[in-house]
């Protein structure tokens, strides 16, 4: 069974997602979704894990989902987005964990960038992080970058698209994959999940600047030495990711995450790189192998 659930943080400002619930419940399991996708595209694995016997419950960042006021108005970011979906992150793990019940939190991409925040401002707040899809080792690029973004974007161009920073941005991923049929192909080798991406007007929507400036205001800071020693050393990380994911370069970004906090004490950080996967894991060819292997961490009792 699938409901809206909403968070509110202390500015006033309110997320929505929707929660799955399963059915004699033994863990939670929380996500925060990628860019350009939105909650409900994590339904067939929500189901996949309420059978499991975990509750979902999965937010949609600002301009996401339900939180975008239309198709037309998707990628809208506040000044602060980052830091504030931050924030509706824990607001989320609060909820999900007020039944009792061991609570995990998951981040995709985008995601995973904020959940890598996240360990640095509430350390110690859930019972396990996985980060999807995720990437690291590049905090001078996404200083250089906001750096740009700060000189392209201001009150007047805030909610147009910017054809430099998307470039930048995204323009790279499609370049990854040579043999490409679509720009899109770099999400998976799965063809039917890249078409249902292109085919929903949900996903793939081109970001505003201001999305950029926030986004990489965030980034350009997760990776600096003060943040990161902020990360408690009794954390339980598991760092999944595609084998020919862009967004990681091609392993080389989990890799780095993965050696930076083991070098940080973080002896419960461990990694998985998935042979012939790309970005999506969870909608690649092979996905239930993910999926039992998301399983295996927040329950551990499961074979």
């Amino acid at each position: 069974m699938s409901e809206i659930f909403e968070v509110t943080i202390k500015s006033g400002e309110t997320l929505k997602g929707w929660h799955w619930s399963a059915k004699d419940p033994v863990t939670n399991l929380t996500i925060i979704t990628g860019m350009n996708e939105y909650a409900k595209r994590y339904e067939p694995f929500a189901e996949w894990m309420n059978a499991q016997h975990v509750n979902i419950w999965c937010l949609d960042a600002f301009g996401q989902g339900l939180n975008a006021p239309s198709e037309d108005m998707q990628e809208r970011w506040p000044e602060g987005a980052f830091d504030k979906t931050v924030k509706a992150i824990m607001q989320m793990v609060k909820l999900a964990s007020s039944n009792g019940l061991p609570t995990f939190l998951m981040g995709h991409s985008m995601g995973s960038f904020m959940v890598q925040s996240y360990l640095e401002n509430y350390p110690c707040t859930t019972s396990g992080i996985i980060l999807c899809g995720s990437n690291g080792g590049q905090a001078g690029l996404m200083k250089t970058g906001y750096t740009l973004a700060r000189s392209l974007v201001r009150d007047h161009n805030w909610y147009q698209s910017n054809p430099t920073l998307q470039n930048m941005g995204m323009g790279s991923f499609s370049k990854a994959v040579k043999d490409r049929v679509t720009d899109y192909d770099w999400l998976s080798y799965n063809k039917e999940n890249v078409q249902a991406y292109i085919s929903d007007p949900w996903c793939g929507h081109e970001n505003t600047g201001g999305f950029w400036k926030e986004f990489l205001k965030g980034l350009s800071r997760i990776w600096d030495k003060d943040e990161m020693s902020k990360i408690s050393r009794r954390e339980k990380i598991y760092i999944i990711s595609g084998q020919d994911d862009p967004v990681g370069r091609m392993g080389k970004g989990p890799v780095w995450l993965w050696r930076k906090y083991r070098s940080l004490g973080l002896t419960g950080a461990t990694l998985k790189l998935y042979p012939n996967m790309r970005h999506e894991i969870l909608n690649e060819t092979g996905k239930e192998t993910v999926y039992k292997d998301v399983l295996s961490f927040v329950q551990p009792g499961y074979r």
